[in-house]
């Protein structure tokens, strides 16, 4: 073949060429499409829908009193709790109890979390009370359902009682009700780290309990 006939060769073969890589570009495209969607294209067509937490099909109420030896959780102050300081401090419980004997049923967990204002200052110190408010309860969560219990609401009294929190009171509505305002619980938050009450503190954590525990909850 001579000079002309390979440059006419050539010349034919450009569109082909061309619509060659159009084809592959789109393909590439889809691959890159469907990567991005599905995570490879060697799993996305086994990803399945994520499933639907079943709806509990009963409504329990719980019955009877609940006391939990084992707690855990933290105590947060905002702004930090500091001596000399000034102003209203909010001062934030949580915790997640375990251990659990009584009531019925008998809630394998408790989560307990709460929220008071009092005024700044560092340490916090009983008498008078540190504070009031309303402590929240739930029961077994999560998971939900594992059974679903009805939520508590208790209404308690903080104090300091030498290295422990103690939070009196009574569940006055939903799951486990007190017939007299006989809830005690007994926590002792340890400060986080190298916080102090010159620089300030923001956090606590409740590493274990005081006899006799968490009563009645």
């Amino acid at each position: 073949m001579d000079m002309h006939g390979k440059i006419a060769a050539i010349r034919h073969g450009l569109p082909r060429r061309r619509g060659m890589r159009l084809l592959l570009g789109a393909a590439g495209a889809a691959a890159i499409a469907s990567t991005a969607i599905g995570g490879s294209l060697a799993t996305a067509a086994t990803h399945a829908p994520h499933p639907v937490a079943a709806v509990p099909q009963a409504d329990i109420v719980g019955k009877g009193l609940v006391r939990c030896t084992q707690a855990t959780g933290e105590v947060g102050f905002s702004p930090a709790a500091q001596a000399g300081g000034s102003g209203p401090l909010t001062v934030s419980i949580w915790f997640q109890a375990s251990r659990c004997v009584g009531g019925k049923p008998t809630p394998k967990t408790v989560i307990g979390s709460m929220s008071f204002k009092t005024n700044n200052a560092c340490p916090l110190a009983s008498p008078p009370a540190l504070g009031k408010g309303t402590l929240n309860l739930t029961y077994n969560y999560p998971p939900v359902p594992n059974p679903m219990i009805d939520p508590s609401v208790a209404l308690v009294t903080v104090n300091q009682v030498g290295p422990f929190w103690r939070l009196t009171g009574q569940v006055i509505a939903g799951s486990y009700p007190d017939p007299v305002p006989n809830l005690q619980i007994v926590l002792r938050p340890v400060v986080i780290g190298a916080q102090n009450c010159k620089t300030g503190i923001t956090s606590e954590y409740i590493a274990s309990t005081g006899g006799p525990g968490l009563v009645n909850i």
